[in-house]
């Protein structure tokens, strides 16, 4: 089985938490951030530091009981020389 080496979507996993009725301030709390910094993740397209986003992935596996293999995950045209092995 290969990884999937597209990128992580933030705003999937910002609104699947919205949608389990986390508001930006209590994502923020809970991932130890700015609620600013929630609302760039999802609305601007902004990517988090590592370790910002390792605890928003770590909420968002604790809260939809789902694993790391259903992270959403960015579409995207480019190809990557990984990704033809």
């Amino acid at each position: 089985m290969t990884a999937d080496v597209r990128p992580v979507s933030w705003w999937h996993i910002v609104v699947d938490l919205e949608r389990h009725g986390y508001t930006h301030a209590l994502i923020a709390a809970a991932v130890d951030v700015g609620r600013s910094t929630v609302q760039g993740w999802k609305n601007l397209d902004a990517t988090p530091r590592h370790d910002d986003g390792e605890r928003l992935i770590a909420l968002w596996l604790d809260v939809t009981k789902r694993t790391r293999d259903d992270l959403p995950r960015r579409a995207t045209d480019i190809l990557s020389a990984a990704a033809l092995r």
